[in-house]
């Protein structure tokens, strides 16, 4: 059983969850907590905090009750709280009633929800990205997702916000760590560049795979290439292992860039047949169990523990 954990935001991460989680593997989800938009964003206008949605995403697709998952994705119909799905509302009043404490609550939730896994906030508090384009400062995940010029760097405020021990955990002990897909900024990057966790990526005994986006979204990333999607993570100092991408998908890496990429490239069948946006999790868990056979091949459990060691030390 290896032990595997995914870093990110949003449907991507959701959908890398769906491809691990028949294999048994101990399995992470690290999630954002940073979101300002729709319902989450709502919510903490009105009561701040961490934003949820993705925590809620990252239990659904872990969940073994297909039919209390289901309850949770719907809306609340009407009144103050119409128009918010359940498990935004449960997971905050949980929160509450454990005095505050975001993980408790999410911990008490999966247990219900009997996941094969453990879903992570990835910081302790509230959280907010600030984007830069052409100089300008955008304020907020929203902003940045809608933002009109190219991102060029993302901040956070407050600049270093405490991570989670048990996500730093996480990938410590990981023998996989899977970065995405998701949102290149605002999911990826929103995880992955808090400063404690760069830090944690970097020594890592964890094979780092970055799965690369199927299309550009409409603003965030509307004009980069596979090749500058990596770049942006290497720009933010995020490491890089492996990079998995599907060369039939309108995001991916041309032969010329897998030259200049100087990380191995792993060419992969993705995309839904029905739905080219998305990946297929039937082969996204196909692609991931050759990765996790490959680095099994060459991580013995003592050297992997003696790694681990000499990381922390």
């Amino acid at each position: 059983m290896a032990r595997v954990t995914v870093l990110g935001g949003g449907h991507g991460v959701a959908a890398a969850l769906e491809a691990l989680r028949e294999d048994g593997h101990d399995l992470t989800a690290v999630v954002s907590t940073a979101d300002d938009g729709g319902s989450s964003g709502e919510l903490r206008r009105r009561g701040g905090g961490a934003a949820v949605g993705d925590l809620r995403r990252a239990l659904i697709a872990l969940s073994a009750d297909a039919k209390l998952a289901a309850r949770l994705a719907e809306r609340v119909p009407g009144g103050a709280l119409g128009g918010h799905p359940v498990g935004n509302l449960l997971i905050r009043s949980l929160t509450e009633a454990l005095g505050g404490d975001l993980q408790a609550a999410v911990d008490r939730l999966g247990a219900q929800l009997q996941i094969r896994g453990r879903v992570i906030g990835a910081t302790l508090g509230e959280l907010s990205l600030i984007g830069v384009a052409q100089g300008e400062l955008l304020f907020g995940e929203s902003a940045i997702g809608a933002a009109k010029a190219p991102i060029e760097k993302l901040r956070f405020s407050p600049a270093r916000p405490p991570v989670s021990p048990a996500a730093i955990d996480a990938v410590s002990r990981a023998d996989l760590v899977v970065l995405g897909p998701g949102s290149l900024f605002t999911s990826v990057l929103a995880v992955a560049a808090l400063p404690e966790m760069k830090a944690a990526l970097a020594v890592t005994p964890a094979q780092i795979v970055w799965i690369c986006n199927l299309t550009r979204e409409r603003h965030e990333t509307r004009s980069l290439s596979g090749e500058a999607h990596l770049g942006a993570l290497r720009q933010a100092g995020v490491r890089v292992d492996l990079v998995l991408h599907d060369p039939a998908a309108s995001v991916h890496l041309t032969p010329e860039e897998i030259l200049r990429a100087a990380v191995p490239v792993r060419a992969e069948p993705l995309v839904a047949e029905m739905q080219q946006a998305a990946h297929d999790p039937v082969r996204l868990r196909s692609a991931l169990r050759e990765i996790l056979r490959a680095a099994g091949e060459t991580w013995p459990e003592a050297s992997r523990d003696r790694q681990h060691e000499a990381a922390l030390a």
